[in-house]
């Protein structure tokens, strides 16, 4: 861990060694034959190297038995799987033999999907399945909309209760001074967005609306896909599109460019929530995203109230600035 550290950039703080010497105890709980439920709940705000540290555990861990899942990704297999079935078949379905589950970037902000988180933390610990979720908020901030939180205060005190909870909180955002983050990186941030800029990375021209079918919905992106994915920020985030939309894309386009993008305080708290999602989705899928703004990154992002925004900023800062 210490030498893939190095390798990051990373000098390990006290939290960080803390975290390590924990999931280690975990791994020799894992590795028994029986057992008892362990989990963890590991928050922080974003580059802290939270993922870092799970990602390379999880790796490490010698146990055939595991399964890793994007919060989106996961929640959108669970409801592919609900269609014909009740909600605990679909979940053990999904969890098959597994006796570790990491869940990466956990936040909730849909009742729905709360209701889902609920019941998934109580088939795990029933079955002794270990859990860990990373997430950049506490359990007591996890649907913090006044109208559905009471409803999801038995599954915070669940999470409390049964999980060992702890923070990375580190002074050092490592997205911001490590180079080399993956394909997404490889993206870009035009501002101005003029046309040199745009014919020297072999950016499309807007020609007209073009449907896309996206199961059973209609899409419209800005140009005919090709080397780019091509839609407005209005097409794509002011309409009423949903993150199984941008998975379901992710799977036949690897470049993305989302063009005409304003500042967002200019725009619905709904289309904000659209192009955070979309931004999670493209990270952790590994899909390189081209962003035409109509302002530098800070001022894009500048009185967003949206919980999720700093995650956003720091994801947009690994972009190539152009």
């Amino acid at each position: 861990m210490n030498r893939k550290a190095q390798e990051k950039g990373i000098q390990l703080d006290n939290d960080q060694q803390r975290l390590i010497r924990h999931l280690e105890t975990l791994a020799e709980t894992l590795l028994r034959r029986r057992a008892a439920f362990a989990g963890l709940y590991l928050w922080g705000q974003p580059g802290r190297g939270k993922s870092f540290i799970v990602d390379s555990f999880f790796a490490a861990l010698p146990l055939a038995q595991k399964k890793r899942a994007h919060f989106h990704t996961f929640f959108r297999e669970l409801h592919q799987q609900l269609n014909g079935q009740g909600l605990d078949a679909a979940l053990l379905e999904l969890m098959g033999e597994a006796r570790l589950l990491c869940f990466d970037e956990f936040h909730l902000h849909d009742i729905g999907d709360a209701m889902l988180v609920k019941r998934l933390i109580a088939l795990a610990i029933a079955r002794n399945v270990a859990l860990i979720f990373t997430s950049n908020y506490p359990p007591r901030a996890l649907l913090a909309n006044p109208l559905y939180h009471d409803r999801f205060v038995p599954s915070i005190a669940l999470i409390e209760r049964h999980m060992t909870v702890m923070a990375l909180n580190g002074p050092r955002d490592y997205r911001q001074q490590a180079t080399g983050h993956g394909v997404f990186s490889e993206g870009a941030y035009l501002w101005p967005a003029n046309a040199a800029r745009r014919q020297a990375l072999g950016l499309p021209d807007a020609s007209g609306a073009v449907a896309l079918t996206v199961g059973h919905r209609t899409l419209h992106a800005a140009s005919a896909p090709g080397e780019f994915l091509h839609f407005t920020f209005a097409g794509l985030c002011e309409a009423p599109t949903a993150v199984m939309d941008y998975l379901a894309l992710c799977e036949g386009h690897e470049r993305w460019f989302l063009d005409g993008v304003p500042p967002l305080a200019r725009v619905s708290p709904a289309a904000q929530q659209r192009f955070i999602n979309l931004v999670d989705v493209l990270y952790d899928q590994q899909r390189r995203l081209f962003i035409a703004a109509a302002c530098p990154l800070t001022e894009l992002v500048a009185g967003v109230e949206q919980e999720d925004i700093a995650r956003t900023a720091s994801r947009l800062s690994q972009l190539t600035t152009e």
